[in-house]
């Protein structure tokens, strides 16, 4: 099923990008808008399916999970690879605070790069002036050993009373400015339900107008 879905999807995504960079001929400007516009709705649907497909792994308990020492700086260096340039074509700053020795989790290397993706991405999306920053750091509490990837930004924020909103399914804060900002809803709870799942813990701290941080909190290895 998800093959049958995805498929058409990628093809229409990539044959406009083809036209797009002009290897089939010279566009003028209603055809490179009209095109563009295809292209940003096409990945839309697709971000759209891809969310819902997750959604249901995760609903019927079907998702396989595989433990490994992952080296936090490695996962957190090729994510910002490839996320780095949205950012960049937004004019945003874009950087990582990373410590110089290797911290290490015994996790699912999947579940930790969709969650940091998920993250980042509403960063990007939610920031319209100054920076996106992903911080790792390490804390000793009680309970043991936590590892923090924690995502900031100096976006819009979130107003206190629509916090709670975050990680709930479809949901999506109806702000006024924040309603220009296209979303399936589904991201931040993909996110808590994939942390629950690899045994962390998802949090917000945003102040509405200043922007947010996000943290995952996971067991050192």
């Amino acid at each position: 099923m998800s093959h049958e879905l995805r498929t058409p999807l990628n093809a229409v995504i990539g044959f406009t990008g083809t036209l797009l960079m002009r290897l089939a001929g010279p566009l003028t400007g209603d055809q490179d808008r009209q095109l563009k516009t295809i292209q940003t709705s096409a990945r839309h649907l697709l971000s759209l399916i891809n969310d819902l497909l997750d959604l249901a792994k995760i609903e019927s308990g079907n998702v396989d999970r595989a433990p490994e020492p992952v080296i936090c700086q490695h996962v957190i260096s090729q994510i910002a690879d490839t996320l780095g340039p949205m950012a960049t074509m937004k004019g945003l700053s874009f950087r990582s605070d990373l410590p110089a020795t290797d911290i290490t989790v015994h996790t699912d290397l999947r579940a930790l790069r969709q969650i940091l993706i998920n993250l980042i991405n509403n960063a990007i999306k939610f920031t319209e002036t100054g920076e996106v920053v992903i911080q790792l750091s390490a804390r000793d509490t009680a309970s043991g050993r936590w590892i923090d990837f924690c995502v900031v930004d100096s976006g819009i924020g979130i107003q206190p009373a629509d916090q709670a909103k975050l990680f709930r399914a479809f949901s999506q804060i109806d702000a006024g400015s924040m309603r220009r900002f296209e979303g399936t809803g589904l991201g931040l709870y993909l996110s808590r339900k994939l942390t629950a799942l690899i045994g962390g813990e998802l949090n917000c701290d945003s102040e509405f107008g200043a922007g947010s941080r996000f943290t995952l909190s996971l067991r050192a290895a």
